[in-house]
C-alpha cells in the first residue's frame, strides 16, 4: 500500500510567513489596483493550505468550477503542491505583492485552522489554538489596508472539532464577511452562517457495469480513523456468507491481518487518485460507511472527532451507482432521504452485517436504493450548485 502523500512542490518547506511587499510595490499598488478595478468590479482570491491536489477532494472540485465561472481569480498556498491546475498558483508569502495590485476584492478560505490564521485571530491563554492553526499566516494588513472582503468555509475537521469554543467561531465571524459552513453547532455559535454542502463532480463518477450484478461489491472508502468504522465493517462480514468481494481503498496497514483473513474477496488500494478511483467504484454497487465518532478507548484517532454526513467518499461512490449503507453519527440533517440509503445503528456490527445480508437477499432494493440516491447527489451536491450559490452569496456571479 502507498504511503498518504501529498505531492507537494518541496516537501521540504513548511510554508513561508507573507512577506511584507517592497517599497517600490507598494508605491505602484494604488495605480494598479485603480487599473484593476477599472476592469471588472470585483476579485475573488482563493486561499489553502495545500494546493492544487486534486486527492484533496472536495477543495480541488470547488477551485476548478470556481475558475470555470470565475477565470480571473487568483490562487493562493501556503505550500504548493505539483497537481495539474489550470491557473497558476501563488506563494501565500507572496499575497501582500500581488492580490492588492491585481484588485482583489475578496478572499476565500477553507477550514478553521486557516481561516484564523489568516484573518489574524491570535490564539492566547483565554482562546487556545485550534488543532492544525500556525501563528504566522496573518494576512491582516493587506486586508484591512485594501478594504478585502474575507468569507470562510467551516467543515468539520481542519481544526474544527466537536467542542471547539463558541467563542472560536464567534471571534472568526466577526473579523469576516461570511461564514459558510454544514457543521449545526458553527450555525449556533454564529447564526449568521450561511449554509452550505460539500461539493462533488457529478460528472466525472458514474456508475459502471457492477450494478447489474446481483452479489455484493462492496467498497470502503477513507483513512484507518477509528471514526471510519472499518473494524465494524470487518466484525460485520464474518457474518456475511455468500459471494461478496471488498475494495479498501485508503492506508490500513493497522488492520492488515484482520483483512488477510478474508482472502481474495478483499483488495486493498492504498490511497488512489481520482483517475484510479473511478473504476475501483465502478466494479462496486454497495460504499459501506459505518461512520462514528474517535473515542478514548479506540487508542488512536482524534479524539472527539466526528466527521459530516455523508462524506465526499460516499458521495462519490454513490455518484458511481453505489447504495450506501451506514451511520450518521450526529443525526446531521442531510438532503438524503429515506429511500436513498440505507441507516445503521452507530458501531453495532451485528446490525450492520444484518442489513448487509439483506441486501445480498434483494438486489433489486439495492439497485432502487442506489438510483435513488444517486439522484438525490446530482440534485443536491452538485459542484456547479455549490459554488454557484456560494459566488452569488459573495456578490461575485459573472
Amino acid at each position: 500500500m502507498r504511503e498518504y502523500q501529498i505531492p507537494l512542490a518541496d516537501p521540504l518547506d513548511a510554508g513561508l510567513p507573507p512577506q511584507a511587499p517592497s517599497r517600490l510595490n507598494l508605491l505602484a499598488t494604488p495605480v494598479s489596483r485603480w487599473a484593476s478595478r477599472i476592469r471588472r468590479r470585483r476579485r475573488l482570491a482563493y486561499v489553502d493550505s495545500h494546493f492544487p491536489w486534486a486527492r484533496s477532494g472536495f477543495r480541488y472540485e470547488e477551485a476548478l468550477e470556481i475558475y470555470r465561472r470565475r477565470p480571473d481569480t487568483l490562487f493562493f498556498a501556503v505550500q504548493p503542491c505539483t497537481d495539474d491546475f489550470p491557473a497558476r498558483v501563488h506563494r501565500l508569502a507572496d499575497f501582500g505583492s500581488v492580490a492588492p495590485a491585481a484588485g482583489v476584492t475578496d478572499v476565500h478560505v477553507v477550514f478553521l485552522n486557516l481561516a484564523l490564521a489568516v484573518v489574524g485571530v491570535p490564539s492566547s491563554q483565554d482562546r487556545p489554538p485550534v488543532p492544525g492553526e500556525r501563528n504566522d499566516l496573518s494576512l491582516r494588513t493587506p486586508l484591512a489596508r485594501w478594504g478585502m472582503r474575507t468569507h470562510v468555509t467551516v467543515y468539520p475537521g481542519g481544526g474544527y472539532l466537536p467542542g471547539t469554543s463558541e467563542r472560536v467561531v464567534q471571534e472568526l465571524g466577526a473579523r469576516v464577511t461570511t461564514i459558510f459552513t454544514s457543521v449545526p453547532e458553527v450555525k449556533t455559535s454564529w447564526p449568521g452562517a450561511v449554509d452550505t454542502r460539500v461539493p462533488v463532480s457529478t460528472t466525472f463518477y458514474r456508475p459502471g457495469r457492477a450494478q447489474d450484478d446481483d452479489r455484493l461489491r462492496l467498497a470502503f472508502v477513507g483513512d484507518d480513523k477509528p471514526r471510519k468504522g472499518l473494524a465494524v465493517l470487518l466484525a460485520a462480514l464474518r457474518g456475511v456468507d455468500g459471494d461478496w468481494t471488498l475494495d479498501v481503498v485508503g492506508p490500513h496497514a493497522r488492520h492488515a491481518e484482520a483483512l488477510a483473513r478474508f482472502g481474495n474477496r478483499v483488495a486493498v488500494h492504498g490511497w488512489l487518485e481520482p483517475s484510479a478511483l473511478q473504476p475501483v467504484l465502478q466494479r462496486c454497487n454497495v460504499v459501506v460507511a459505518p461512520a462514528t465518532r474517535d473515542l478514548q478507548e479506540d487508542g488512536y484517532g482524534d479524539v472527539g472527532m466526528v466527521d459530516g454526513f455523508p462524506t465526499t467518499a460516499s458521495l462519490i461512490a454513490m455518484l458511481s451507482g453505489c447504495c450506501l449503507v451506514g451511520c450518521n453519527p450526529n443525526s446531521l440533517a442531510s438532503p438524503l432521504r429515506d429511500g436513498d440509503w440505507i441507516p445503521v445503528p452507530e458501531r453495532d456490527s451485528s446490525a450492520l452485517s444484518g442489513a448487509l445480508r439483506a441486501l445480498a437477499a434483494d438486489p433489486g432494493r439495492r439497485r432502487r436504493t442506489a438510483e435513488r440516491g444517486r439522484a438525490t447527489v446530482v440534485a443536491a451536491y452538485d459542484v456547479t450548485t455549490v459554488v454557484g450559490d456560494k459566488l452569488r452569496r459573495m456578490a461575485l456571479v459573472a
